[in-house]
C-alpha cells in the first residue's frame, strides 16, 4: 500500500490506483486506472457512474531516473443513462486526443531555453523531434506593444522561411531581444514599425552602416539620433581588409576607409596588400618579375616589421614562385583534398591507426575498385 502510494505522487495523479510496475532496460511500465467516480455528461449535463467499457490506452510520461515512463492506461468510457451519450473519462495530464502528457511537452519546450539541439531536447523527453517542433508552434511570442528608449537593429543570417536573413532587434537599456522579424526588407520594416503609437518614445537608434536602416530610421523615428557602432567598423574586419577592394560593395569600401583611418601602420599595410594582389594578377612571369620589384621597394620604403620575414621568403623564394606564371599549375586541388581529410577525421572522431585513416582516405578519394577485394 505505501509502495503504491509513493508511486501515486511520484507520478502526480490524482485518485491513480497502480496495479503494476515493470522496470527493464530504458522503460518503466506503470499499469493504472482511476478510481470510478461520477461524471458529468457532456451533452445533457446529467451525473451518471454507468461504466460502458474499458480500453488500455498507452501514454508517454515524463523520464524518472533517466529511463523513460509509458502509462498504461485502463480508461473507463461511461455511458450516460439519459441520453446514451459515451464519453471517456478525463485525465487532467493527458491532453483531448493525445498519447503524451502536456507536462513532457512543457519538459521538452522549455528544455530549448538552453542552447541545445531540437534533437537532444527530444531524445531528454524520450519524444520524437517532430513532436517538439508541433509543441514549440504553441509557444506564443506577442508583438510587444512599447519601443524601447534604445531601440538596435541588425540582422543575421537564419535561412528560415525563404529569407536568407532575418532582422533582430533589441533593447540595449534592458539587454534583452525586443523583437525577430522574419526578414530585413525596408518595406517590411516600416510595416512593423508603423503598428506602435510610441515612436517618439525612442530617442537613439543603434544600428550598422546600412542605407536601409538608416532611411526607417529618419522616416520612423524622425527625432531620434541615429548611432552607428564603431565596433562594427571591424565587424568581419579580417575578410574585408584582405579582400580586394576592387571587389567590395560600396558599403564595405565605406567600412574599410573608416577602419584604416584610425592607423596609418594598417593603411601603410593595406596598400601593400593591394600592391601584392597586383603582382598576384600578372598575366606572364615578366610582368610578375616587375611588380614584384615595385611591391619589395614600396615595402622597404614603408618599413613595417611585419613585413620583413614576407620580404626575406619572397627573396629565397622568387624564382620557383615567378616559375607559376609560366605553367597552369597550383596546389589548389591537394588543399581541397586536405579539407576532406579533415572531415574524415572529425566524422571519424580521430584515427589511432595510419593505415585505417590511410584507407579511409583512399576509398573515398582513389579512383579504382582494385583496393575491394572478396
Amino acid at each position: 500500500m505505501l509502495q503504491e502510494d509513493f508511486i501515486t505522487k511520484l507520478i502526480d495523479i490524482q485518485d491513480a490506483v497502480i496495479e503494476n510496475v515493470q522496470i527493464g532496460g530504458f522503460f518503466i511500465h506503470i499499469h493504472l486506472s482511476l478510481k470510478r467516480k461520477p461524471h458529468v455528461c457532456p451533452t445533457c449535463g446529467a451525473i451518471t457512474q454507468n461504466v460502458h467499457d474499458y480500453r488500455i490506452q498507452k501514454i508517454k510520461d515524463l523520464p524518472i531516473q533517466g529511463k523513460h515512463v509509458i502509462l498504461h492506461y485502463r480508461k473507463r468510457r461511461y455511458r450516460c443513462t439519459c441520453c446514451t451519450k459515451k464519453f471517456y473519462e478525463d485525465l487532467h495530464i493527458l491532453p483531448k486526443r493525445h498519447r503524451i502528457t502536456s507536462r513532457t511537452a512543457l519538459l521538452a519546450v522549455d528544455s530549448l531555453r538552453e542552447r541545445r539541439s531540437i534533437k537532444d531536447a527530444a531524445n531528454a523527453a524520450g519524444v520524437s523531434a517532430s513532436s517538439v517542433l508541433r509543441w514549440l508552434k504553441y509557444a506564443s511570442f506577442p508583438v510587444p506593444k512599447a519601443l524601447p528608449k534604445v531601440l538596435s537593429i541588425d540582422e543575421f543570417k537564419g535561412n528560415a522561411s525563404g529569407e536568407k536573413f532575418q532582422c533582430i532587434l533589441t533593447d540595449l537599456n534592458q539587454r534583452q531581444v525586443f523583437d525577430i522579424l522574419p526578414t530585413r526588407k525596408q518595406e517590411d520594416l516600416f510595416a512593423y514599425f508603423a503598428h506602435f503609437r510610441d515612436k517618439t518614445n525612442v530617442k537613439h537608434i543603434v544600428m550598422d552602416m546600412s542605407r536601409s536602416y538608416l532611411e526607417v530610421a529618419r522616416t520612423c523615428f524622425p527625432p531620434a539620433t541615429v548611432v552607428i557602432d564603431k565596433r562594427k567598423y571591424f565587424k568581419r574586419s579580417r575578410r574585408l581588409l584582405l579582400a580586394r577592394m576592387k571587389t567590395l560593395s560600396d558599403e564595405n569600401k565605406l567600412a574599410v576607409e573608416r577602419m584604416l583611418s584610425y592607423s596609418v601602420d594598417l593603411k601603410n599595410a593595406y596598400i601593400l596588400k593591394e600592391y601584392f594582389y597586383e603582382f598576384m594578377d600578372s598575366k606572364d612571369k615578366l610582368q610578375a618579375q616587375e611588380k614584384l620589384k615595385w611591391f619589395r621597394m614600396q615595402a622597404r620604403f614603408v618599413g613595417l616589421s611585419e613585413f620583413e620575414r614576407c620580404l626575406t621568403m619572397l627573396k629565397n623564394w622568387e624564382a620557383f614562385i615567378l616559375n607559376a606564371f609560366d605553367c597552369g599549375y597550383s596546389n589548389g586541388f591537394t588543399e581541397g583534398i586536405n579539407n576532406s581529410v579533415k572531415v574524415i577525421k572529425r566524422v571519424g572522431f580521430g584515427y589511432r591507426s595510419f593505415d585505417t585513416l590511410r584507407t579511409r582516405i583512399l576509398l573515398i578519394h582513389k579512383q579504382t575498385k582494385q583496393a575491394l577485394r572478396a
